[in-house]
């Protein structure tokens, strides 16, 4: 079958994004993270294979039920992998997941059949990796006091990766140090910490935060953050040095042509909500062209 639909079946088991985020600010308990990178000069042609893959999820919501509709957020990198995409698919539960996935297959064998068996086949990938992750709103930090997903254009994507044994010194310091210097900072900072169940190796976890803009980054850098641990400061270097095996920071912009949300979701963003649900005209046939580059020797 072909490697969309098996995409579908196989991972699709979110439900709609309202119901997995229905508090403004809040995540969901369990995400799906797929990460796919495609080949160099393909990423149009991976958009265009992904507005059908939207359009065919579209009327499988409009089938469904409220607690059956599926829903994802694509996001494409501003700092990091150009040629990457992820994809991230909300749950309430592991136990959701499974019940959407059967959701899903009933109709991709069923009354849909047809629409998944004509979606073009997905042969523009290099790699791609899928990881399931359950929130841990005690390492998070300011849950429900930052950005609504809705009214975000950016997301900030931290993976880090804990030496096995140093887990519970690091995030006991963690929120003694940093998330003390965070509140005396100030400025409104909010993140969700998420622990990866499987996927990736043991011990990592995903720290997500929304921004509204990237000037946001402008504001609560680590330098900033650093300056208000005094004295704590050496103690935070010593249980990173000895903790950390990875720390790797990436910045993503969302795509709202490759994203499935609810109306409820896309309501939310009062400023703007047709955001979420552009029209899906056809990408560019070529690449577009990229600002000249030195290159060093």
């Amino acid at each position: 079958m072909k490697r969309i639909l098996f995409l579908l079946l196989a991972l699709v088991a979110a439900p709609a994004l309202a119901s997995a985020q229905s508090v403004p600010g809040m995540p969901p308990n369990v995400v799906l993270v797929v990460r796919e990178e495609i080949k160099p000069g393909e990423m149009p042609a991976h958009e265009r294979e992904a507005i059908e893959f939207v359009r065919v999820q579209r009327k499988a919501n409009a089938m469904l039920g409220p607690d059956s509709r599926d829903g994802r957020l694509a996001m494409t990198p501003v700092a990091g992998n150009e040629n990457e995409v992820m994809y991230l698919w909300p749950y309430d539960s592991f136990a959701d997941m499974e019940k959407k996935r059967k959701a899903s297959d009933a109709l991709a064998t069923g009354a849909m059949r047809a629409d998944f068996d004509a979606l073009p086949d997905a042969r523009l990938h290099v790699s791609q990796r899928d990881m399931m992750a359950a929130l841990r709103p005690d390492l998070s930090y300011n849950l429900g006091k930052g950005v609504d997903a809705p009214e975000a254009r950016y997301m900030s994507v931290q993976t880090l990766r804990i030496k096995p044994g140093n887990e519970d010194a690091y995030w006991t310091a963690r929120k003694r140090i940093l998330h003390a210097a965070y509140d005396k900072a100030g400025g409104g900072i909010s993140y969700a910490v998420f622990q990866v169940r499987g996927g990736a190796l043991g011990s990592t976890y995903l720290i997500f935060r929304p921004l509204k803009s990237l000037a946001d980054l402008d504001t609560n850098t680590p330098a900033a953050a650093r300056t208000h641990m005094g004295a704590d400061r050496d103690d935070w270097d010593k249980v990173v040095d000895k903790s950390v095996t990875l720390h790797d920071v990436s910045f993503y912009a969302f795509n709202p042509r490759l994203s499935v949300v609810a109306p409820e979701f896309a309501a939310r963003d009062t400023a703007s909500p047709a955001y979420w649900n552009p029209a899906l005209t056809p990408a560019p046939s070529a690449p577009m062209r990229r600002p000249a580059r030195r290159h060093h020797k």
